[in-house]
C-alpha cells in the first residue's frame, strides 16, 4: 500500500494536516490522534475517488518531506485504510427481485449483527460467489 507523509501543525487551536505530495488533500482534527484518523480517511478517499484531475508523482520519502516542514511541525507517515476505502467505493442503487421468504431469512440473520445490513450482506454474498467461481475455473 502506498504511504504518504503528512505535515501536522497547530492552527487555531487544532491540528491541521497537509500532504506535500497530494496538495488537494488537507484535513484537521482537535487532537493529533484525531488529525491522524482524519488524514487516513482523507487519503483513503483520494485513492478511491481520484485526484480531481491532478496528476501526482510517487510519494517522496521522509527526509524530503521533513525538509519542507517548518519549526514546530510534525511529520507522520499516513497510509490509506482498506475499511475507509471501502466506504468511498462508488455505489449504485438498483432494483432486485428477491422472494419475500428469503428476504425475511436475511432479516432474521442480520438482527443481531452490528455493522452489517442487507446491502452489505448481499454484496458480501455476491463477492463470495464470484470468488468461488474464479477459483473453480
Amino acid at each position: 500500500m502506498v504511504r504518504y507523509y503528512g505535515i501536522f501543525f497547530q492552527e487555531d487551536g487544532q491540528w491541521s494536516v497537509r500532504f506535500p505530495d497530494a496538495p488537494s488533500v488537507n484535513t484537521c482534527g482537535e487532537t493529533v490522534d484525531e488529525a491522524i484518523e482524519m488524514a487516513i480517511d482523507a487519503l483513503s478517499a483520494m485513492m478511491v475517488l481520484g485526484r480531481k484531475g491532478r496528476e501526482y508523482g510517487d510519494p517522496r520519502g521522509y527526509e524530503e518531506i521533513q525538509a519542507e516542514a517548518k519549526d514546530g511541525e510534525l511529520v507522520f507517515p499516513v497510509m490509506p485504510a482498506e475499511k475507509a476505502m471501502e466506504a468511498y467505493r462508488p455505489k449504485k442503487r438498483i432494483n432486485v427481485m428477491i422472494p419475500v421468504d428469503l428476504l425475511d431469512r436475511v432479516g432474521e440473520f442480520l438482527k443481531n449483527r452490528k455493522g452489517l445490513d442487507r446491502s452489505k450482506f448481499i454484496c458480501n454474498a455476491v463477492e463470495s460467489h464470484l470468488q468461488q467461481n474464479v477459483e473453480a475455473h
